[in-house]
């Protein structure tokens, strides 16, 4: 059901930074703190109100130009990676791409018949996207 909660929120960033991406954070979260870090991937605690959560953030997936960033516990402002992606392409001025729909146990797991969202310029298009 798309409007349902998702457990848990992963969102694609085009063409972006790490340090943008931190900074963009920083707007939502009243604490980020760095657990660990490399040069393309940084795993992260992030404080949402009185909830702490962890959040990978990784660079050069899906291709060069794409970071992913995954709160691992969905204790966020946004219900979905939609409410998410929207906010985020709208703030860091980039194209943001994210599952349609949330992912559970008991899909099939060829994601390859998956559709993404695809958000730019305050457009948002359903697209079929490999990742």
């Amino acid at each position: 059901m798309p409007n349902e909660r998702h457990p848990d929120l992963e969102i694609y960033i085009k063409n972006t930074t790490i340090q943008q991406i931190l900074n963009w954070l920083e707007l939502h979260c009243q604490t980020v703190n760095t657990q660990f870090k490399s040069d393309n991937h940084i795993e992260l605690q992030l404080q949402f109100g009185n909830k702490l959560i962890e959040a990978s953030l990784q660079q050069k997936v899906s291709g060069k130009a794409w970071s992913s960033l995954w709160l691992k516990t969905n204790a966020t402002l946004w219900d979905t990676d939609l409410d998410c992606a929207l906010v985020a392409a709208a703030q860091m001025q980039t194209q943001i791409r994210c599952i349609e729909a949330s992912w559970s146990d008991d899909q099939s797991k060829d994601l390859e018949g998956d559709h993404w969202w695809k958000i730019e310029d305050g457009q948002q298009e359903l697209i079929s996207w490999k990742g």
